[in-house]
């Protein structure tokens, strides 16, 4: 009888525990629909260059400087803000922790992703972008303005959580070889062969696996939007891009790399992280390794870190 009992306040905890729900697409992309339906009870970022928000904007929406949300330290740009600008930030534009904050961009354009990521690594997990960006927004006729929105009300912003999903160079360096770790080169395939540089050095980081961003979107009626669950999660598993690893994304400054941070969150892999100095840092620094070309295989490429 009493093992009954105990069964029964056994099942009766459980039942009360919260259920952690996993992550899904819908928790990071948001469609214009919704927005259209929600948008008097969200605040819209814009992450354009300026001249672009003052041609046309989704109406409400504040423009953000990228030089807001893009830090320089230690001689390496586009680092993520420290935690007291990004709250200076986030009171500017009236922004509260409980505040749902929607970015978006040109349809191709990864800069909301990296907004989206900044404030989500600050612990503000109610970011969403906006899928299509505003081309889709405009073209389907929902509400824009050439108007500058009102300035908002400030608000009061502490972060109290900040995120986990940020590498630096020195946990990069020291994880290169782990087989329970992949670094997802996101730039173009002449980025990654060296062909194109846009730093001190051309190449690619020992052993990374290369998969170009835009690859995770596709065009439909002429803009560019997030392929289909399906889609994506065979085009990650071709190129071993594998939950039950590590994940470090990263591109020339980390912009890039944080759609595809993004993505993978809302696929709900466990172990996910932007390095935001990306390429641009690793290559200025002649002490790191780099591989030219793609004639070495990628366990090839580890082994000569060995030696």
């Amino acid at each position: 009888m009493q093992s009954l009992k105990t069964i029964a306040l056994t099942n009766m905890l459980l039942l009360a525990l919260p259920i952690l729900a996993a992550a899904a697409i819908e928790d990071y992309f948001v469609q214009t629909g919704w927005l259209a339906m929600n948008h008097t009870e969200v605040v819209v970022l814009d992450a354009r260059q300026a001249p672009l928000y003052l041609l046309g904007h989704v109406d409400g929406a504040y423009s953000v400087p990228r030089s807001e949300f893009l830090d320089k330290r230690g001689g390496v740009k586009s680092l993520v803000p420290t935690t007291t600008d990004f709250e200076i930030l986030m009171e500017r534009f009236g922004i509260t922790p409980d505040t749902t904050v929607i970015t978006y961009a040109e349809h191709d354009n990864p800069y909301a992703a990296r907004l989206a990521w900044t404030l989500r690594y600050h612990g503000h997990e109610k970011t969403l972008v906006l899928d299509g960006g505003y081309e889709k927004w405009s073209r389907e006729g929902h509400p824009t303005s050439m108007l500058p929105t009102t300035t908002a009300v400030p608000s009061e912003y502490r972060v109290t959580s900040p995120g986990e999903a940020r590498a630096e160079v020195d946990y990069v360096l020291t994880r290169l070889g782990n087989p329970g770790v992949l670094v997802w080169d996101t730039r173009t395939t002449e980025e990654y062969l060296g062909t194109r540089i846009r730093a001190d050095r051309g190449g690619h980081i020992p052993g990374a696996v290369h998969l170009n961003w835009t690859e995770l979107q596709h065009e439909v009626n002429g803009v560019k939007v997030l392929r289909p669950e399906p889609e994506i999660r065979a085009l990650l598993a071709a190129h071993n891009i594998n939950d039950g690893q590590e994940i470090i994304a990263h591109c020339q400054t980390g912009i890039r790399s944080s759609y595809a941070t993004l993505v993978l969150q809302a696929l709900d892999y466990n172990q996910v992280k932007n390095y935001d100095g990306s390429w641009i840092e690793w290559a200025n620094n002649p002490d790191l390794p780099i591989v030219v070309g793609a004639e070495t295989s990628q366990s090839d490429e580890i082994a000569l870190l060995r030696k």
